[in-house]
C-alpha cells in the first residue's frame, strides 16, 4: 500500500491554497506545475476577495502569512459608478468601507502567489506538465507527467484551470461556453495620471459603456504601504478591463491588442483614452470569457476538480478566485477528518459542484449583482 498523499495538479490560486491548508492539517501533499518556475507567471492583475474567499484563505495559510495578505492588500473601493463614454453617471452609490481581513480584501495576484508559495517551497514541482493518470484501484491513483515521470498517490486534484487535462479525462464531455472576450490592460499610476483622473475613475467600482456595447472597467490597484521583502513590491497602476462587439482578435499580439483598445476609445472621454494610451503595452493580453455548463457527479474513486478546472465562470461578480478559495478550504477541512480519502472526496464533490455551479449560473445570469454562496 502506497504512503497517502494527495496529489495537485496546478500551481495557482486554489492549489496552492489546498496545498497550505492540508500542510497545516499535516496531510502529506504535493503540487505538480507546468511552469517552469514560480517566476514565470507575471501577467495578471488584482484579485477581490469577498468574506467568503477571505474566510477560506484564513482557515488555510497559517495566521501569519494571512496577516501578511490582509497588510498588503490593495486600497478598496468607494463607490460604483456606471457611466457613458464622456463619463456622465447613469448610475452611482456608494460601496460601504470595511476593514481588510475577514470581511474581505483586494490583492496583487502575484502578491497572493507568492504568499502562497511561501512555507510550502518543497513540495511544489516545476516544469510537469501533465499527461495523464492512471486508477490503481485500492491503490490509489497514479499521474503521469510529460517528461516520462510519474507518481502516485492516494488522491488526485485537478486544479489546472479552465483548459485542465484532468478534466478532459476525468469528465470527458464536460463542455465549457464561451461567452465572449476581454482585453485586459495595466498603466503604471503616476503622480500625474492619479491628478489629471476624475474621481470617478479612481477608487471605484466602474463601468463606462458606450452605445455600441463596447464597455471598460478601470480598478485602482495600489496597496496601503510597499509589500516587505521577499515579496515582489508592485507599485500602483490601473487596471483596466475592454470589451467590445464582434468575434475575438485572432492571434493577436500585445500591440495589436493596445491599438484595438485605443481604437475602441478614441472618441472617448479625455480621461478614458490617456490611461489606455499609456498603458503598459506588452502587459496587455486577450481573455476568453468562459461558462461551465453543469456536470454530473463522477465515478473515479481518487481523482477529483477544483476550481476554474470543474466550474469556470465568467468574471463579472470576480467569484471564480472565491469560489476555488472555498473549494481548497472544503477539501482541506474534509480530508484530515479520519475518513477515507475516496469518502472525503465524495463530500467535498457533493458540496461543491451544488455552490460552484450555482455562482457560475449567478455570474452567467446576473454578472453585477451581489452573490453570496449557500
Amino acid at each position: 500500500m502506497i504512503d497517502p498523499k494527495v496529489l495537485i495538479v496546478g500551481g495557482g490560486i486554489g492549489g496552492l491554497c489546498l496545498a497550505q491548508g492540508l500542510r497545516r492539517a499535516s496531510v502529506s501533499v504535493a503540487v505538480y506545475e507546468r511552469d517552469t518556475s514560480s517566476a514565470i507567471r507575471t501577467q495578471g492583475y488584482r484579485i477581490s476577495l469577498k468574506d467568503n474567499g477571505a474566510k477560506a484563505l484564513h482557515a488555510c495559510l497559517p495566521t501569519h502569512l494571512f496577516d501578511l495578505a490582509v497588510a498588503t492588500s490593495i486600497r478598496s473601493a468607494t463607490r460604483m459608478v456606471f457611466m457613458d463614454t464622456q463619463l456622465r453617471p447613469k448610475f452611482a452609490k456608494p460601496i460601504p468601507p470595511i476593514e481588510p481581513g475577514l470581511a474581505g480584501f483586494g490583492v496583487n495576484r502575484l502578491t497572493l502567489r507568492e504568499i502562497l508559495l511561501t512555507g510550502v517551497e518543497d513540495i511544489v514541482h516545476f516544469g510537469k506538465t501533465f499527461d495523464h493518470y492512471e486508477e490503481l484501484g485500492d491503490e490509489g491513483v497514479r499521474a503521469h507527467f510529460a517528461d516520462g515521470s510519474s507518481v502516485e498517490g492516494t488522491l488526485l486534484v485537478g486544479a489546472d484551470g479552465t483548459h485542465s487535462p484532468v478534466r478532459r479525462q476525468l469528465v470527458p464531455d464536460a463542455a465549457v461556453d464561451n461567452l465572449g472576450w476581454a482585453v485586459y490592460g495595466k498603466t503604471p499610476l503616476t503622480d500625474d495620471l492619479l491628478a489629471a483622473t476624475p474621481d470617478e475613475l479612481i477608487d471605484t467600482f466602474n463601468r463606462v459603456i458606450a452605445a455600441d456595447g463596447a464597455a471598460i472597467s478601470i480598478a485602482t490597484c495600489r496597496t496601503a504601504s510597499p509589500a516587505p521583502e521577499p515579496l515582489t513590491d508592485i507599485p500602483g497602476y490601473l487596471s483596466w478591463t475592454m470589451s467590445a462587439a464582434g468575434p475575438p482578435p485572432g492571434g493577436p499580439s500585445p500591440h495589436e491588442l493596445h491599438e484595438l483598445a485605443t481604437a475602441t476609445v478614441v472618441d472617448w472621454a479625455p480621461a478614458v483614452r490617456r490611461i489606455v494610451a499609456e498603458a503598459d503595452v506588452p502587459a496587455t493580453f486577450l481573455l476568453a470569457i468562459t461558462s461551465a455548463q453543469p456536470v454530473t457527479p463522477w465515478q473515479a474513486p481518487a481523482v477529483t476538480l477544483l476550481g476554474d478546472a470543474v466550474h469556470t465562470m465568467s468574471p463579472g461578480r470576480g467569484d471564480g478566485a472565491n469560489i476555488a478559495l472555498r473549494d481548497a478550504q472544503v477539501l482541506a477541512d474534509l480530508l484530515p477528518l479520519g475518513r477515507s480519502s475516496a469518502a472525503a472526496k465524495a463530500e467535498y464533490e457533493r458540496q461543491m459542484l451544488h455552490y460552484g455551479f450555482a455562482a457560475v449560473a449567478a455570474s452567467r445570469e446576473h454578472p453585477f449583482a451581489p452573490f453570496r454562496p449557500r
